[in-house]
């Protein structure tokens, strides 16, 4: 399995409501396209010093590099800023990438 983490924080004129129901409506795309074993959206509780992530996480499982790399070619395919994703990236004001893969 492998982990691919967003941590992001929303830009100060999009309400938290709308930019999750972005999110969200990003995360059902890729579920409905077989795109994704597993995505969540979660938020952050803690607070500055504690924490220094962003206030948001989107965590996508995909199951081995196959559905990864094919997901990501769809994505290129479509252009990185349009449908869902290109939505939420303009309501996003700074994002941190990590993957993870199981050991």
């Amino acid at each position: 399995m492998i982990h691919y983490h967003v941590w992001f924080s929303l830009k100060p004129e999009v309400s938290e409501e709308a930019g999750l129901a972005l999110a969200r409506a990003f995360v059902a795309e890729l579920k409905a396209k077989g795109g994704v074993a597993r995505a969540l959206v979660l938020k952050n509780t803690g607070e500055a010093p504690k924490s220094r992530l962003p206030k948001y996480h989107a965590l996508f499982e995909f199951k081995d590099d196959a559905q990864m790399d094919a997901t990501f070619a769809a994505k290129r395919a479509e252009g990185i800023h349009g449908g869902p994703h290109g939505q939420l990236i303009a309501a996003v004001s700074e994002f941190k990438v990590e993957v993870f893969r199981e050991v």
